[in-house]
């Protein structure tokens, strides 16, 4: 699997699965209403509403805050022991 690396260059399923989410809901928003073709296969990109958006970015961008919060945490409980 394809993962997108944090800023400490590892790769980062939380950050894969928020960037995905926030992708989705910002092409949905931008593009709701249009129709265009692909292949030759008339596709629309139909509306969402808020309690959608809020089912998609609520966990995974909460998953990520309090993962790097935990991190950042335990790095400096480790600095400090040292």
């Amino acid at each position: 699997m394809i993962w997108i690396k944090n800023t400490d260059g590892a790769p980062d399923a939380v950050l894969t699965m928020a960037l995905i989410g926030f992708l989705t809901v910002i092409i949905k928003v931008l593009g709701s209403g249009a129709t265009f073709t692909v292949l030759g296969n008339i596709v629309t990109v139909g509306t969402i509403d808020a309690s959608t958006i809020a089912a998609i970015l609520t966990p995974t961008l909460t998953a990520y805050v309090s993962r790097r919060y935990t991190d950042q945490k335990f790095a400096q409980s480790e600095v400090k022991k040292e």
